[in-house]
């Protein structure tokens, strides 16, 4: 029986499939979304770069053509910067162009115009040759803005600085939607290998579980067993050592059972020697009443031979019977079943119990409440022999001037047997033991051990239980076995 919660090969074959596919998901979505980041990142910046390094020329003659006088100051510089805010292209924060001082010669947010910046990114414009960029975050708006500083640089000498602030929100809002459909992907991606896997799964557990239903329909009296077409895989091999274990186990049964007809026969043996006794005083009382009709036949007038030859004729009558029991009693140890009533078999086993215990010290009493009476399904010779055995163990353990009971009732659905005794009882410890074959409580050469053993072997094989309850003064073995349903209940 199964205890707790279990998953079976089909789930945890699912489970792990379904654990390699989330983890295969999410490890390619992320890779997926990080390296569309890094590519947009890296367009952004190649934007920026490229309108940099298109405007640096022009911005440098603009800062040579005012230091000649031939524009005004600052003039064509205001129009770059608001060239570079007005491209829609690249989405800009602010703009602005420095001297080699870090003064703001030209600046989209005129409130900004002439502050001289000395930042780190400005320094390093002014100090460099080539194009820089970084990520910061506005104080302000909390969003991301590329930074970007291109050096005004020509034959060596620097003019200052173009700085650009890029908006990252188109990026980021791209990035999103990215995000949320590789999420949709690799949810479908992951129910669609869930269901994969399970389909799979489901299609290599069939093969077992139709073998395990097999094996769970094992016949556990004939050992019988119907497995699924063979297959050459390692389901298939199971199969086919399941098969061989059971034939060896059927060679097993059959050795056992012949083990257990011999000890059966054996302990019938010792329980016809024991009835030889009751059986002698029983055949030698009809005998001599038919020696006795027989003098009288010689001796008496003719108008007496009727009424000697009914006595003769009883008499025979009762020893062909009790030959006819006995008989009966000693016939092969395989199960002859057969539907018996239960009045039939309760009163020949009463006459049984009383041959055998007619010389033993005890009060042997008999009740049959089994009314009406019922038909239950039995090898009658080997259920006599078992209630003649427990008849003869309650004599024995209750001594001189002790009571045996013989009983029988029924319900819905079984028959029982009730022998009792007033004896001293089956000391507590020894209850779980009186049915181990060669257990006994016995002195030595009287008891083999062996005649409980037997008993309840052939009440597990009428499929039957056989049960005890004891106390000091009183023991009860109970035999109960199922009623013939096939057959009508009552005789």
């Amino acid at each position: 029986m199964r205890k707790g919660f279990s998953l079976g090969i089909k789930g945890k074959f699912v489970l792990a499939a379904a654990l390699i596919v989330a983890i295969s998901s999410v490890a390619w979505g992320s890779w997926t979304w990080w390296n569309e980041k890094r590519l947009l990142y890296e367009h952004l910046v190649s934007d920026a770069r490229s309108m940099a390094t298109s405007l640096r020329t022009p911005i440098i003659n603009a800062m040579l053509y005012d230091e000649m006088g031939v524009i005004e100051e600052g003039g064509l510089l205001d129009n770059f910067v608001e060239e570079i805010a007005a491209n829609r292209d690249v989405p800009t924060v602010y703009a602005f162009i420095t001297d080699n001082e870090g003064k703001a010669l030209a600046h989209s947010d005129y409130l900004e115009y002439g502050k001289i910046y000395s930042d780190p990114l400005t320094r390093l414009a002014l100090q460099g040759n080539d194009f820089i960029s970084r990520i910061v975050r506005d104080t302000a708006t909390r969003d991301h803005i590329l930074d970007v500083a291109m050096p005004l640089r020509i034959h060596g000498k620097s003019w200052g600085a173009l700085r650009v602030g890029l908006s990252m929100k188109p990026l980021e809002h791209r990035l999103a939607i990215t995000g949320i459909k590789i999420a949709i992907f690799s949810l479908l991606f992951f129910l669609a290998g869930t269901t994969l896997f399970y389909v799979v799964g489901r299609a290599m557990s069939h093969p077992l579980e139709r073998l395990a239903r097999a094996m769970t329909e094992l016949d556990p009296v004939t050992l019988n067993v119907e497995l699924p077409e063979k297959r050459n895989d390692e389901i298939g091999m199971l199969g086919d050592s399941f098969g061989e274990m059971v034939e060896r186990l059927k060679v097993s049964e059959h050795e056992r059972r012949q083990v257990f007809s011999t000890l059966v026969q054996s302990e019938k043996l010792a329980t016809i020697g024991k009835l030889v006794a009751g059986v002698a005083h029983e055949v030698n009382n009809p005998l001599n009443a038919i020696s006795s009709s027989i003098y009288f036949l010689e001796k008496e007038s003719s108008e007496n031979v009727g009424a000697q030859t009914d006595l003769l004729k009883q008499g025979l009558a009762r020893i062909q019977k009790i030959v006819q029991q006995l008989s009966d009693f000693s016939r092969a140890s395989n199960l002859a079943m057969e539907p018996v009533p239960s009045g039939t078999f309760f009163q020949e086993a009463a006459t049984f119990g009383a041959m055998a215990l007619k010389k033993r010290p005890v009060v042997f009493k008999v009740h049959d409440s089994c009314i009406p009476p019922v038909t239950a399904r039995m090898d009658k010779a080997k259920m006599h022999q078992v209630v003649l055995n427990l008849l003869m163990n309650a004599a024995d353990a209750c001594g001189a001037k002790g009571e045996v009971r013989l009983s029988a009732a029924a319900d819905d659905t079984h028959y029982t047997i009730t022998v009792a005794d007033s004896g001293m009882g089956i000391p507590e410890e020894n209850l779980g033991h009186i049915f181990e074959i060669f257990f006994s409580t016995k002195p030595a050469g009287k008891g083999t051990g062996m005649g409980l053993a037997i008993c309840r072997n052939i009440i597990d094989m009428h499929n039957g239980t056989i049960g005890v309850a004891s106390k000091p003064g009183e023991t009860v073995f109970s035999v109960r076995i199922p009623l013939d349903n096939e057959e009508s209940p009552s005789i």
